[in-house]
C-alpha cells in the first residue's frame, strides 16, 4: 500500500499493512480534526456549522481520510 500526499508531489511511502499506513496517516492529522471540529457549509441556514466527525488511531482508513487533515492524501 502507498500514501501519497497530494500538495507534495514525489511524497509517498510503501508499507507493508493497512495498520502501518493507518499510524503514519493519523500523525498527519491535527488536534482539531481528531477531535472533530470540522465546518461544513448548510445551505439551509446559508452559513457555516461546525461538525462533529472526531477521528482516533482506531478509526477506519476512510474515516481518516475524510478529515480535513486526512484529505491530503491519498492511497494506491
Amino acid at each position: 500500500m502507498k500514501l501519497i500526499k497530494r500538495s507534495s508531489p514525489g511524497w509517498e511511502k510503501e508499507f507493508q499493512t493497512e495498520e502501518e499506513l493507518k499510524t503514519e496517516l493519523y500523525n498527519w492529522i491535527c488536534g482539531d480534526c481528531k477531535d472533530g471540529y470540522d465546518e461544513e457549509y448548510d445551505e439551509e441556514h446559508g452559513g457555516f456549522v461546525y461538525v462533529e466527525l472526531p477521528v482516533d488511531s482506531t478509526s477506519s482508513l476512510g474515516e481518516m481520510l475524510s478529515t480535513a487533515c486526512g484529505c491530503e492524501f491519498y492511497v494506491e
